[in-house]
């Protein structure tokens, strides 16, 4: 416990103590003349239960000497030679014991007496006994805040129900009443309504609550808008269904009462599709009278009931029902609505929110390969050497600061690998270094109309994510964007105008070698070294175990090929023009392996001409006498000069490798040496002492101290150190971001891709994968830091190619569309290239051309928005900070522009949107709301960024900080907007339906999984600066909940 013993000694000068006085405190000393106890004499004040000991004895002493906390102890006299009147303070913690001496016996009397009454934890005992046996008489504790008067209330704040959405038998129910009154309301008040529905099925005698509704708010005649699913698990012809209705008179603390119930059989509801029963009173069950003159009947419950059926299996295709979803996600929950069409029948709607089976998965794959590359640069370094002293001294800095960085990479992966149970990071796991390249409470959310039957007729889906972020390393250096741009040579305005991956990135040598931005001298040095130790590890593996390989038949052909194609690969490397000044060590390495080839070829033959003498066997008993022992032989002269050849090759290979490595790793540490100031000549020997500019050295050290801030063991001391720690520190953000965001993008493509038509694939093999992003951060505090890894990311994505390929788990010539036990894989073929399956079914109805292939490569084209709707974001505004989210959405703009462009060069003028716009003039909206002068928080942007992004079929993201509470608002908002839009939901439902998403929906069971509770974290002072479409409804939030 802390306290400021300065204020504290002079605030004990003018409280009312409970007692004063004198007392000598017993205390060891170490004097090397006299070694034992001493008694020091202290003016001591009692105040409560805490116990100050002064300095001295003086009565006006303010400082203070110590303090004992008075807790749990006993005191009791103790028989002390040197001091008669003393007592002893024993603590149950196995504290040491303080002994204390009086003045006199009565004082010592009294001092004792007071110090027992001083301590808090008896009447604290006391009050919870009695707290119990009052809630044993009554049945409610009286100290609880926000009580029910009964104890059905309660169930408000349990658990609602949360449907598994693969029953798809059941019965769905629709509640309204009439004529709702009620003795304990105030005349001239209306009741707040909901109802909560439980069932009981004997033998049980208890109640289980399976669902509740919203809250209408002043209403007699409530409808409500979210329905009851009863499944067909729970129900039987003998189970008994009872509606409690509960009238909440304090909606943010959930207080009311038991107004009715009523109680019918599970069979009646399933027979008949519409019911009225009166409410009654849920102490006698008698019906509740009519209370007003006005009225002519008591309270009624109407109920309207449904049946879903299952579709047939042989022909609902995957994209038609639940089987997507279920593949892709882990958890998956829905939850039932029905609202008002503009035609006046009623629309049946269902929620859906999974978590990503590729939420980890995939994360392992990325960090598989990435350490597998790390090992092989680390190899390829140690081998390394320069002439230069200083390029020589930055390599060895580099060697070490890699093996650190390689540890933290295999960290991660085996925590990852090692997790068992639910694979999904929760929003409090952010700081969590081992969960670094995982997406934050990454979430399918789906909003799709159903037909009577309960089939799914038409969707729309969000991925909900936390930003791309690693908040682990903190912000202090800021995030990617601005580690970049404090990183390049010379002065250049921050943020630019547009925030650009390629263009800032290309500028700065640490983002440009860790990147591999092939535009600029270290990325393409640094790309080739990746390419070039890979095909190395590859072929260094085939030739080395030659021998062993071929010995057994028919090896030798497809060895050949496998080794062919890694040739290939590695002559391509040694041709590029970076390292055409390397050509001529190469040409042995051809010669060589053309023998080889020639010998692997001749094998081949050799194996097959055996083959087809043991496929006969009278040829084989003619020549059994003369040729038996002349193949064998020949086999093992072959091998013998296959592997005396390929060990040579081998050779020549390393040593053309190590001269090109060698070259490379130069160029990269030349370029590196760039921030140390101008003063250096890399190129040339530097002999003598450091000519570093001093500045610059300076600069390097803060930065790294900055960027490496997380790591407390970590000391910076000279500028080389600092430049390798900058390095690893941008790679390791760069690549757990990145990660993060190919996770969450290759989540929604598998949702996406078996609901794609001809027209549809086509269309995403000429122009691209839109994938749009919306980000609810704002341009303050740390946000800021968020927001340059979000966007740096998202940009990055634009070089990812994501091959598609049809599952190879289900038979092709099946027929049927089933794809029953499909799971989508995903790995990491190449640092810029994802593979993924897709269901079989799926890759059907994609083009001949495409199918004929085999697989397709995709190029993604990212877009994103920003737009800050907190508290956080209005003092940016009012300070003048809010330049990066122009920067982005700028970026945003020209991204969406050339892909609308790229769209109508191949096929014309797009579709139009939702709300029956041309996407021309959707675009020429956008490009108003960013053009100057600058909107406060122009979230108009978000909702014709997702208009667009919907007509061209493409990807929908959304993100805050954790992508609990922010994320919430604006996904259920562009669900009721897509349901009004494009489904025909009438105008009148729109609030209604916006608010009973939000309190009863499925983002706050999001909620529930990261903090705890079933509320957001929200406060009523923030949500005055929110946006009013984004503001929760009363009774949802809480400002004590984690963010």
């Amino acid at each position: 416990m802390k306290f400021n013993y300065k204020e504290l000694g002079l605030v004990s000068l003018q409280w009312n103590s409970t007692f004063e006085g004198i007392l000598l405190c017993k205390q060891k000393t170490e004097s090397r003349r006299k070694k034992g106890f001493v008694f020091s004499e202290h003016w001591c004040r009692l105040k409560g239960n805490i116990l100050i000991l002064c300095r001295n004895s003086d009565r006006k002493c303010s400082e203070i000497e110590g303090l004992i906390f008075l807790e749990r102890f006993t005191v009791s006299p103790t028989n002390e030679a040197e001091a008669p009147y003393a007592f002893k303070l024993e603590f149950d913690s196995g504290d040491s014991p303080i002994v204390l001496v009086a003045r006199s016996g009565p004082e010592a009397e009294m001092w004792c007496q007071h110090l027992r009454d001083a301590q808090l934890c008896p009447t604290l005992e006391r009050i919870a006994v009695i707290r119990e046996e009052l809630k044993n008489l009554t049945g409610s504790d009286p100290l609880e805040t926000a009580v029910s008067t009964s104890p059905e209330s309660k169930q408000a704040t349990a658990d609602d129900e949360v449907m598994g959405s693969t029953d798809v038998r059941g019965l769905e129910l629709s509640l309204s009443c009439e004529n709702l009154t009620s003795e304990f309301v105030a005349s001239g008040e209306v009741p707040n309504v909901h109802i909560i529905v439980s069932v009981c099925t004997p033998p049980e005698s208890g109640w289980k609550r399976v669902g509740t509704t919203e809250v209408v708010e002043n209403c007699n005649n409530p409808k409500y808008l979210k329905t009851i699913y009863l499944r067909s698990d729970m129900i039987t012809d003998k189970t008994r269904v009872q509606f409690s209705l509960m009238d909440l008179r304090d909606l943010k603390s959930s207080m009311g009462f038991h107004l009715g119930v009523v109680v019918t059989m599970a069979e009646l509801l399933a027979t008949n599709p519409c019911i009225e029963l009166p409410v009654c009173d849920p102490n006698n069950g008698k019906a509740l009278p009519c209370r007003s003159s006005s009225l002519s009947s008591g309270p009624r419950l109407f109920i309207r009931s449904r049946k879903h059926r299952p579709g047939d299996g042989r022909k609902a295709p995957i994209d038609s029902g639940l089987a997507v979803l279920n593949a892709v996600c882990d958890n998956l929950l829905s939850k039932r609505y029905s609202f008002q069409h503009t035609l006046g029948e009623r629309m049946h709607v269902v929620e859906f929110m999974g978590e990503s089976k590729l939420c980890f998965d995939f994360p392992i794959e990325y960090l598989k390969l990435i350490v597998q590359r790390e090992h092989l640069l680390c190899d390829s370094l140690s081998r390394a050497g320069s002439s230069n002293p200083l390029v020589e001294s930055l390599r060895k800095e580099r060697l070490i600061s890699m093996k650190q960085n390689l540890d933290q990479y295999e960290a991660c992966l085996r925590h990852l690998v090692d997790c068992s149970g639910i694979r999904f990071k929760p929003s409090g796991d952010r700081y969590n270094t081992r969960l670094d390249f995982v997406p934050t409470n990454l979430h399918v959310n789906q909003i799709a109309l159903t037909d009577w039957d309960g089939q799914i007729v038409s969707s729309h889906t969000v991925v909900s994510v936390g930003v791309f972020s690693v908040a682990s390393r903190l912000y202090k250096a800021g995030g990617l964007f601005r580690q970049a741009a404090d990183t390049i040579i010379g002065s250049v305005p921050y943020p630019p105008t547009r925030l650009s991956v390629c263009t800032l990135g290309s500028q700065s040598p640490v983002a440009s070698a860790a990147c591999l931005l092939e535009n600029t001298l270290a990325g393409q040095s640094n790309a080739l070294l990746y390419r070039g130790t890979s095909s190395m590890a590859m072929l260094r593996a085939d030739l080395m175990g030659l021998v062993q390989r071929l010995s057994a038949r028919d090896q030798a052909e497809p060895l050949a090929e496998r080794i062919q194609r890694s040739f290939s690969s590695m002559q391509r490397i040694l041709a590029d023009p970076l390292l055409k000044c390397l050509n001529n060590s190469t040409n042995g390495v051809d010669s060589y392996f053309n023998t080889l080839l020639g010998l692997l070829t001749q094998l081949s033959k050799l194996d097959r001409e055996e083959q087809s003498q043991r496929s006969s066997p009278q040829r084989a008993q003619l020549t059994a006498g003369n040729t038996q022992i002349a193949p064998v032989q020949g086999r093992a002269q072959l091998l013998v000069s296959i592997e005396k050849v390929g060990t040579r090759l081998i050779q020549c290979l390393d040593k053309a490798w190590d001269e090109a490595a060698e070259f490379l790793w130069t160029n990269i540490f030349t370029e590196l040496m760039t921030l140390l100031g101008s003063d250096q000549a890399p190129r040339e020997p530097v002999g003598g002492g450091s000519t570093t500019n001093a500045s610059a050295s300076s600069f390097l050290i803060t930065e790294a101290e900055r960027v490496a801030c997380s790591n407390s063991t970590l000391s910076v001391d000279n500028p080389l150190q600092a430049v390798s720690v900058i390095f690893d520190a941008f790679s390791y953000r760069h690549h757990a971001c990145l990660c993060q965001a190919l996770t969450a993008l290759l989540t929604a493509l598998s949702v996406a891709v078996p609901s794609w038509n001809r027209t549809r694939w086509e269309q995403m093999t000429v122009c691209g994968l839109l994938a749009q992003f919306e980000g609810l951060i704002s341009c303050f505090g740390n946000e800021l830091g968020m927001i340059e890894d979000w966007a740096w990311s998202v940009g990055r994505l634009g070089s990812i190619r994501i091959i598609l390929r049809p599952s190879t788990e289900l038979s092709k010539d099946s027929g049927s569309r089933s794809d029953g036990g499909f799971s989508p894989k995903a790995k990491l073929t190449a640092l810029n290239e994802c593979e993924l399956t897709v269901p079989w079914s799926a890759w059907t109805g994609a083009p001949t051309e495409i199918q004929a292939r085999g697989r397709v490569r995709l190029h993604v084209h990212p877009v994103a928005f920003l737009v800050g709707i907190n508290e956080q974001q209005s003092i940016a505004e009012k300070i003048d900070k809010a330049a990066l989210q122009q920067s982005v959405n700028s970026q945003g703009l020209e991204s969406i522009e050339a892909y609308f462009e790229r769209y109508t060069k191949h096929y014309g003028a797009p579709p139009q949107s939702v709300s029956n716009q041309d996407v021309c003039d959707l675009i020429a909206s956008i490009r108003h709301l960013i053009a100057p002068p600058t909107r406060s928080k122009p979230v108009e942007l978000l909702e014709l960024a997702s208009e667009v992004t919907q007509a061209f079929g493409g990807l929908r993201f959304t993100s805050c900080k954790s992508a609990k509470d922010r994320t919430a608002m604006s996904v259920t908002l562009e669900q009721i907007r897509w349901l009004q839009k494009s489904e025909g939901m009438h105008t009148n439902d729109f609030l209604p339906a916006l608010k009973c998403l939000r309190s009863t929906g499925l983002r706050l069971e999001n909620a529930m999984k990261n903090a705890g509770v079933r509320k957001y974290a929200f406060n009523r002072l923030q949500l005055l600066s929110f946006p009013k479409l984004y503001r929760p409804p009363v009774g949802t939030y809480s400002p004590g909940v984690i963010s």
